[in-house]
């Protein structure tokens, strides 16, 4: 039985009315995002060996969970997935006694603007396998776990707290019953916790902790203050004493301190302190006295960043410093020597106590292993980079942009031809670290993207070619934006207009534009911020500045351009406030929703593409230490707005909204933890993450039916062909199986393959990891409500004839998704017949409206889908018709020649069996001469070798079925010498098939009447 698609929906979609809050996840949760890359390492402040292996290490990445390697850094995998709820590792301790016990501490205390937070403690016990959530949720940034030597279930857990807000969750904390309490041991002040333990390895009750006030604003830095301290603890941490005014150290104010004691003599503690006078300190009396070593600017620059130092295991005058180098001294400090390591910006240091030559390392790009003690390196060639925002263009496949975080702009193919999408398939574009990347709509060859600095820099990727056109050449490193002409943000907007792909959008305090490629700009707007002086003072202190462009306020964080409208523009700042122009900026209006946090920062802002009127406000307010969701929409050019964040979790924070294109009030959010979905306007949201690894989430686009994510620790996602989402409305409930109308899908033959590694055939050695691709044809998505026994997937034309099939269709309860390619069969495939360049293929079916039918336990559901050319291709529809025309033609006609060859050989073997046959020999005889005269016009009867027709030529049968591969293996209408060729040699075959029937029907005819007058077997050119 078949039904029509309408009463499928109804009667399989029941919506249950105005009360209806979401849809049931069990309708798309089949769907799986893909991790495209690039494999190259994000940012890293953690990292760890064990105590039972020179070749297992723990990476915490920022934003990308933890990962864990068994080959010294040949391949890592995550080992956090589906278990830890936040993203950014600031801390891993292992354990000795017990090597399978490890620590992770949450959120990371090197206080960058784009940090993410934690939510405590994870343990696990058996290697990494699996993971318990053990606490301490409020502290938000741990900066280090230092586990007992000697008992697992003792754990000290440095805590830096809430990084844009005072409290009391800060300080030093200790668990001796494996994380099942804790308690508090140190606790300096609301504003300073704990940035360093370390633990005398000769005795365990001897700790040295180092406070600091450091924290942030959306606009600056701190780094020092009267909360910056040493402490000293001999009774395990129950008591401290505060050391920093222990003779040698500096006096005054300081900043961040980092720690170390020799395992050699414990006596000889380091110290690297952040201070006017600071540098390299050692003691040499367990912290009573302290000299000044080194006071060298390139171990103490950017200190609030680093500021991290390590004693080697077995030499006592052998230190390691991180800075923007790494550092060794093997005379206490005195003198340094740089060790070279795969990327900058050095954070984190483990040395095997027993070799120390093994050891990892962790910096901006990533972790690294060392066996020769920083001769080598391992690579960093994991999925964990950190992207600002995602673009796409208009390229086929499009290609995916965006700037990774410490490294250049990625652009990136959605899908490739191979097995996956590898580093050759990637390459850098315009831009810098920080910025938007942006490709011209109508030509994706040349891109614009920005960074910090206010750089803007345009891209020709045909010729190669870059050119400066900062929309203000005047750079501001260094200072306040209080003395900035235009004030320009880290990551600030780099838009083309949807009406005019030769104009161009940017954003200071202004908005700005250019319609000649960056070659001039035009200030379109006045000030749209607060222009709060007060919150643009040179950023940092009060030791230490730092002015990078993070703490540039008061701008245009935003601007998005009506898709449907001429002239209309939003605008949201960093400070807090929204305009509209309608004019393309002659005028504007404010139109900063009601009762929105005064001082949230409008981190995108969605024009609807389906309603001028309408715009999707996200609002992130975190750094004013509020983590609630804001999301705002307008439908009347923002006169009025509504609050739109009921259902994602009140501590996750959003970065993002779009709309989806092609339904209106299907929204897609960006989240700090990841992924969510409103089907009904905003007005309820409910997760989207299926797959999707927890990692902020900084920006997301909907390009050609697909989600495509920034991640900002785990590199790119998409979530292919969302059509079944598209079809879903809240409340909707399932009275039988669902099949999905398929969306339109091409002849396109792409590469397959899932993400992971690409192995060597050769050497079975580990190669370079691969991002995957999608599935080719068409799509095709049905849900099951129970387990069924018998499920059929089957394409028909529109005569009936199938021309797909799934070959294993799901039968469990759920969403299924499968994929196939169209065709019709091809050419019979020859048996004991050697062809050069025609072998049999199926016929690719031509474009078309086709139909999918799901037949589920006797019953068939069915809907259309328009089965496209590939979008590559120039050809027209009506030219693949009549490719597959005479493509079918060929096959037929080939198919016709070795039918013949085949009724010949048939024919031959019968005249064999016969004998003698009573005197007949010599009609049979001549019978066999003349049938061989036909196959050999219709097929090389020489052939014994593959190579042979390079002596014997080939014959009519191999040059039909050769010219089947010319006209089907494109996607181009058939040439006219195509049709020529086909008609010559169809004729020919055409003759030499009429000698044959005239054989046949003559003397084959005669002999057969002799045969049966003898009452023997007449020769049968059909009988096998």
């Amino acid at each position: 039985m078949i039904r029509r698609v309408g009463a499928l929906i109804t009667a399989a979609l029941l919506a249950t009315g105005a009360a209806a809050q979401t849809v049931d996840s069990r309708l798309f949760d089949g769907l799986e995002w893909r991790s495209i890359g690039p494999f190259r390492g994000g940012r890293s402040v953690a990292s760890t060996g064990v105590y039972n292996s020179d070749e297992t290490f723990f990476m915490g990445s920022c934003g990308g969970g933890l990962w864990k390697t068994t080959d010294s850094g040949v391949t890592w995998d995550n080992v956090s997935d589906g278990f830890f709820k936040t993203g950014s590792v600031g801390a891993i301790g292992a354990s000795q006694s017990e090597p399978d016990t490890i620590y992770v501490g949450m959120g990371e205390t090197e206080i960058r603007g784009n940090i993410s937070h934690g939510d405590g403690v994870y343990k696990s016990t058996d290697g990494g396998d699996t993971w318990k959530y053990v606490g301490l949720r409020a502290t938000q940034s741990i900066s280090t776990v230092i586990v007992h030597p000697e008992d697992a279930d003792t754990v000290w857990v440095g805590a830096l707290g809430p990084v844009y807000s005072f409290g009391p969750d800060r300080g030093v904390y200790k668990t001796t019953d494996g994380g099942e309490s804790w308690k508090k041991i140190l606790f300096e002040s609301d504003q300073a916790g704990a940035i360093d333990i370390v633990l005398d390895p000769n005795d365990s009750n001897v700790l040295y902790a180092a406070t600091w006030d450091g924290w942030r604003t959306g606009y600056s830095l701190n780094s020092g203050g009267p909360g910056s301290k040493i402490w000293k603890s001999t009774d395990g941490g129950e008591n401290w004493t505060d050391i920093s005014g222990a003779p040698g150290l500096p006096g005054g104010t300081i900043g961040k301190v980092g720690l170390a004691v020799s395992p050699v003599d414990s006596n000889r503690v380091y110290a690297i302190v952040e201070s006017l006078e600071g540098g390299i300190f050692s003691s040499d009396d367990a912290g009573k006295s302290w000299k000044l070593i080194n006071d060298d600017r390139n171990v103490r620059q950017r200190a609030w960043y680093y500021s991290q130092i390590f004693a080697h295991p077995k030499e006592k005058e052998t230190i390691f410093v991180l800075n923007v180098s790494m550092y060794r001294s093997t005379d206490g400090g005195k003198s340094l020597r740089r060790v070279g390591t795969p990327h900058s910006d050095n954070h984190d240091l483990w040395i095997n106590p027993e070799n120390p030559d093994i050891m990892v390392e962790s910096n901006d790009g990533g972790a690294n292993v060392t066996l020769d003690a920083g001769q080598s390196w391992s690579s960093q060639d994991f999925a964990t980079a950190q992207f600002y925002h995602v673009s796409t263009d208009n390229a086929t496949p499009y290609n995916v942009l965006g700037a990774q975080q410490d490294n250049s702009t990625v652009r990136i193919p959605s899908r490739t031809g191979g097995r996956g999408i590898g580093r050759d398939d990637w390459t850098s574009t315009a831009g810098g670290e920080s910025g938007y990347v942006s490709a011209k709509p109508d030509d994706p060859e040349i891109v614009f993207g920005g960074s910090y600095g206010g750089l803007l820099t345009m891209m020709n990727h045909r010729t190669g070619m870059r050119r400066n056109v900062n929309a203000w050449p005047d750079n501001p490193i260094g200072r306040g934006g209080e003395e900035l002409h235009h004030r320009i943000q880290w990551t600030f907007p780099i838009i083309f207009s949807h009406h005019d792909p030769n104009l161009l959008y940017t954003t200071s305090q202004h908005v700005m534009v250019s319609r000649d490629m960056g070659g001039s700009w035009d200030v379109i707007s006045p000030d749209l911020t607060r222009n709060d002086k007060s919150k643009m003072k040179s950023s940092g202190g009060p030791i230490t500045k730092d002015n990078t462009g993070v703490e540039i306020y008061g701008t245009v964080f935003t601007l998005a351009e009506s898709p449907i409208q001429k002239h209309l523009i939003w605008v949201g700042s960093d400070d807090g406030r929204v305009h509209i122009t309608k004019t393309s900026g002659n005028d504007w209006t404010e139109i900063t929703p009601a009762g929105m946090p005064k001082w949230g920062l409008c981190s995108m802002i969605e024009a609807s593409p389906h309603n001028p009127a309408k715009a999707i406000l996200s609002v992130d307010n975190h750094e004013n230490g509020d983590y609630s969701p804001y999301i705002y929409i307008t439908d009347d050019h923002g006169a009025t707005w509504r609050r739109a964040d009921k259902g994602i979790a009140g501590d996750t924070f959003v970065r993002v909204v779009r709309e989806d294109p092609a339904r209106e009030g299907l929204l897609y959010a960006g989240t700090e933890t990841g992924v969510y979905v409103s089907f009904d306007d905003g007005r309820n949201w409910q997760t989207f993450q299926m797959n999707l690894p927890v990692v902020p989430i900084h920006d997301l686009v909907v390009k050609d039916g697909d989600i495509v994510v920034g991640t900002h620790g785990r590199s790119f996602w998409i979530l292919d062909n969302v059509s079944a989402v598209q079809q879903l409305s809240p409340g909707i409930r399932v009275g039988g199986p669902l099949l999905y109308k398929p969306r339109e899908a091409s002849r396109a033959r792409w590469g397959s393959g899932r993400f992971g590694r690409r192995r060597s055939a050769s050497t079975q050695e580990e190669e370079e990891p691969l991002g995957a691709n999608p599935s080719s044809g068409v799509v095709i998505d049905y849900y099951l409500p129970q387990e069924a026994e018998e499920v059929a997937v089957t394409i028909h034309d529109a005569k009936g004839q199938q021309v797909g099939r799934i070959a294993f269709p799901g039968k469990t309860e759920g969403f299924h998704r499968s994929s196939t390619s169209l065709s019709y069969p091809g050419m019979m495939r020859p048996v004991d017949m050697i062809l050069w360049g025609a072998g049999a293929q199926p016929l690719k079916a031509p474009p078309g409206i086709y139909t999918v039918k799901l037949t589920v336990n006797g019953k068939t559901v069915e809907q259309t889908f328009k089965w496209a050319k590939d979008p590559r291709s120039p050809a027209t529809d009506a030219d693949l018709v009549e490719q597959f025309k005479l493509s079918r033609a060929i096959a037929d006609k080939a198919d016709a020649a070795n039918e013949g060859v085949y009724k010949i050989r048939r024919i031959r073997d019968q005249i064999t069996e016969l004998g003698d046959a009573k005197g007949m020999k010599a009609d049979l005889d001549a019978l066999l001469k003349s049938l061989e005269v036909v196959e050999n016009e219709l097929y090389q009867t020489k052939m014994r070798s593959g190579q042979d027709p390079l002596n014997y030529p080939i014959k009519l049968n191999n040059r039909m079925g050769a010219l089947l591969g010319v006209v089907a293996n494109s996607e181009f209408g058939p040439t006219r010498q195509s049709w020529q060729v086909y008609r010559r040699v169809g004729s020919q075959i055409d003759a030499e098939l009429d000698k044959l029937a005239a054989i046949i029907d003559g003397p084959m005819a005669g002999i057969n009447a002799k045969l049966k007058e003898a009452g023997l077997a007449e020769l049968d050119p059909s009988k096998k």
